[in-house]
């Protein structure tokens, strides 16, 4: 049993040694057939200075099958450039990168290889590097826009795109040269560059992957024309200002009347590169007489070569008349006009007395009429349309008719609820004639005991004076002189009196005081004929009796102390019997 065991172990080592040895000798002869390659060069196509070329390169067998992760190495001008192994597609990508203008020489090779058997290869080819082309777009497209780099100049074209060429790469210097057109109805400046510097100089590295964009400012000249609502020209010297506003937020104020520049847009960089933005304009003020004479910002404007912009004004008309501020009649012979700057004028009235005023601005006048009899007041206008405008003048009829109908007002406002103020009115004239016809008697009779008391006075020049009655009589001296004497004739006078019923008065001869003998004086009715005559009679003595008494005042001051003392007490008396006499009427 083991036996037979054995026998089938060794019998199948044996056959596998056996099989061992004869394969060996098979796979020696395979090994040693070599295969053949081919190296294929795809044509490179030119670059730019500076750019990197991929060179393709295939490595295939002889029967066409590409062959796989083996090294191809390439040489430029026969300078190896890499090594690097075939995909599996047996092709491989080698980057080439010259900095200088021309034609290099290419070199692809293979050494082949042992296991598996490959023969060796090799292939050639050219690689052409051109010049680098430096474009710059101009914002707006503008044409001869003057470049230099590194001392090279170049312009842009119709187009508004300059180009140069560069043989080799490394760092230049670019600039925008001084701009300066052929066309004077267009101005230019640089505004900045489309990589945020806003520098006309600046530094570039060639290669440069995209064309270059620049931006600049263009201004043209704009002119204004003005018209009026009725578009009739207007006079510019009457202009003092014109304000503009753009869309950029900038402000211009021109005061003179010439054309001016304008930008016509500004540059903005977007996603996409710079891009020109118009410039909106507003008309913010035209400035005539001291008043802005268009609605801001209402007139809009874009800028375009040799543009002339219509500015249209509010600009009014004005007739002025003048009348009587009640009766409405035409009054006065002209106006003064003040304007809104302040500036006076006058103006005279038409035969139809009115004056009428064109083109005046918007804004508040004040006006005043000249040559009227009366109060002319200051009337302020304000101007915004055309207007009618009748001016008031207070004549003097109707400062007078005002002055009664306040009177008027005056006084019935003072009655009215007082009626007894309307009778007492009324009986004033009435009680004023009772008065005199009760008082009269009294003052005739009180003058003509004046001319009793006076009469008899006597002054000496030596002496003292002395009452000439019964109980004070003196022995006058021859050089006495008498200065009273009858004023009136007393015949006359006492008819006169008798008629007028009267207190008797007597004369008190102790102390030359007047003595009441009678009752309370009666009034009875005076006939106007022996009134008018007593008065009368009594205005004369009391005049005659004051001229004496001045006189004899005069006289007193010369004489001595005793004759003072007497004329005071005189005095004294006379004054008690007049206080006396006033009282007795009044009652």
């Amino acid at each position: 049993m083991r036996y037979h065991s054995f026998f089938h172990v060794f019998m199948v080592l044996a056959v596998g040694t056996l099989s061992l040895f004869s394969f060996i000798p098979t796979a020696q002869a395979k090994g040693f057939a070599t295969v053949g390659t081919t190296l294929i060069i795809e044509p490179p196509v030119p670059v730019s200075v500076g750019s990197s070329s991929f060179i393709v390169i295939q490595l295939v067998s002889s029967k066409g099958a590409p062959v796989v992760n083996q090294p191809v190495e390439l040489f430029v001008n026969g300078e190896s450039v890499r090594k690097s192994r075939t995909n599996a597609s047996g092709t491989v990508s080698i980057k080439v990168h010259r900095d200088e203008v021309g034609t290099y020489s290419l070199l692809a090779t293979f050494k082949g290889s042992k296991l598996p058997s490959l023969g060796s290869s090799k292939a050639t080819a050219e690689l052409e590097v051109i010049p680098a082309i430096i474009e710059v777009h101009t914002t707006p497209a503008l044409s001869g826009i003057r470049f230099s780099l590194d001392y090279k100049i170049f312009s842009s074209d119709d187009y508004g795109v300059a180009r140069i060429e560069v043989k080799k790469a490394g760092t230049y210097h670019l600039e925008v040269l001084p701009l300066d057109s052929k066309d004077p109805n267009i101005q230019m400046a640089f505004s900045r560059w489309g990589d945020d510097i806003f520098q006309p100089a600046r530094d570039i590295k060639i290669p440069f992957d995209k064309p270059l964009q620049v931006g600049f400012e263009v201004s043209y000249p704009v002119d204004q024309t003005f018209i009026d609502l009725s578009d009739q020209p207007v006079d510019l010297s009457r202009i003092t200002s014109v304000t503009l506003k753009g869309s950029s937020g900038t402000t211009y104020t021109f005061e003179d009347h010439q054309p001016h520049w304008l930008p016509a847009g500004r540059v903005i960089r977007l996603n996409n590169g710079l891009q020109e933005t118009k410039i909106l304009y507003s008309i913010i003020s035209v400035v005539i007489d001291g008043s802005n004479v268009v609605s801001q910002a209402q007139q809009r404007y874009y800028v375009h070569p040799n543009d002339v912009w219509p500015v249209k004004l509010l600009l009014y008309s004005a007739r002025f008349t003048a009348h009587d501020a009640l009766f409405g009649f035409p009054i006065g012979s002209g106006i003064h006009v003040e304007y809104p700057d302040g500036d006076v004028q006058s103006f005279s009235f038409n035969l139809d007395k009115e004056h009428e005023s064109e083109g005046l601005a918007r804004g508040i006048y004040h006006v005043q009429v000249t040559g009227a009899k009366g109060y002319a007041p200051i009337t302020p206008i304000a101007l915004s349309r055309d207007q009618n405008v009748e001016l008031l003048v207070f004549s003097y009829v109707d400062l007078g008719v005002l002055l009664a109908v306040g009177l008027f007002l005056s006084v019935g406002l003072l009655l009215f609820g007082r009626p007894y103020l309307i009778r007492q009115t009324v009986a004033l004239p009435s009680r004023a004639i009772s008065g005199i016809q009760k008082f009269g008697p009294a003052l005739v009779k009180e003058f003509h005991n004046k001319i009793i008391a006076f009469r008899p006075r006597n002054v000496f020049k030596k002496g003292n004076v002395r009452l000439d009655n019964s109980s004070n009589v003196i022995n006058v001296p021859a050089e006495v002189e008498t200065i009273y004497s009858p004023i009136i004739d007393q015949a006359q006078y006492d008819q006169d009196i008798s008629q007028i019923e009267t207190p008797d008065v007597l004369l008190d001869a102790s102390n030359d005081e007047m003595q009441d003998v009678t009752q309370e004086v009666v009034s009875a009715p005076v006939e106007t004929g022996v009134l008018s005559s007593a008065q009368y009679q009594a205005e004369e003595v009391e005049a005659a009796t004051q001229s004496d008494i001045a006189d004899v005042n005069t006289s007193i001051d010369e004489k001595p102390d005793s004759v003072q003392k007497v004329n005071n007490s005189e005095s004294k008396r006379t004054r008690r019997s007049r206080r006396k006499r006033k009282v007795e009427s009044l009652a």
